[in-house]
């Protein structure tokens, strides 16, 4: 029997995960701001969740409860089209929930990223807006949707994101409310910033951390990084360690069988 909280016994569960969300995504973007080998969506959706992870641990409640590629219901819009959907990340009311028990999420989140490799955003711009579109097409089957973009372009990196509840437009994630400018850590910043549909969305934003070539190490063609050696210096030490562990206890092996020998 888990001893961590479920949504479900909270007073204001989409709040509380409301607060969660947005402390995960501050601490996601300088990470990200260091790190922009982080090129494919589900890379960003894997990293965001060990962001998500230590704020549930934080307020006592049940990881489990986190899913990522969950399927999901949705409205087919044809009649060949089907009745669901992988979500990229799904939060539970309560743990063991699943479609198949017919559990309704409390969290629906969609994520879309145009990494630093990406010459034109648009195509990923116009994915994300389907995003939303969906998210409120299919809105009766959640409590909050939320529809993610990460951008990592221009030396910095972006995250904006759509919130919907309900029957009402989507919600501005980032925009201030009540006149009140929301206060962040410090080298994030929340402002407005141009899509290409000539919308003014607001984001949160961070400028680059990482070293330059990084970025430029990352701008070649798909064909020759898939080619390049594995040559990451961390994964270098690791399996030189590796490899010395292994002749110690090959060594400890022979020693001991030799002792046997004598013995014998």
């Amino acid at each position: 029997m888990s001893t961590f909280r479920q949504f479900r016994d909270l007073p204001d569960p989409t709040r509380k995960f409301d607060e969660l969300f947005r402390a995960a995504l501050q601490t996601l973007l300088p990470d990200l701001a260091d790190a922009p080998w982080y090129v494919r969506e589900r890379e960003v959706v894997n990293l965001f969740v060990r962001h998500l992870i230590p704020q549930f641990q934080n307020a006592g409640l049940d990881i489990s409860q986190i899913g990522i590629e969950i399927p999901v219901r949705k409205y087919p819009k044809t009649a060949k089209e089907k009745h669901g959907k992988y979500a990229d990340i799904v939060v539970w009311s309560h743990n063991k929930a699943t479609r198949w028990r017919n559990c309704r999420p409390l969290i629906h989140i969609e994520w879309k990223n145009i990494s630093c490799r990406e010459k034109t955003a648009r195509t990923l711009e116009r994915q994300h807006e389907k995003d939303i579109g969906s998210l409120m097409d299919n809105r009766e089957f959640v409590c909050v949707s939320y529809a993610v973009l990460t951008d990592w372009r221009d030396e910095h990196v972006e995250v904006r994101c759509k919130r919907i509840l309900g029957r009402g437009e989507p919600e501005d994630f980032f925009r201030p409310t009540g006149g009140a400018t929301r206060q962040y850590p410090s080298g994030l910043e929340a402002r407005q910033t141009v899509a290409g549909n000539n919308d003014r969305p607001w984001c949160l934003s961070c400028a680059a951390t990482c070293a330059e070539h990084a970025i430029t190490d990352l701008q070649g063609s798909l064909q020759s990084l898939r080619l390049n050696e594995q040559a990451c210096p961390d994964c270098i030490a690791s399996r030189k360690q590796v490899v010395a562990d292994e002749a110690l206890n090959t060594s400890g092996r022979e020693a001991s069988a030799a002792r046997a020998g004598k013995n014998a």
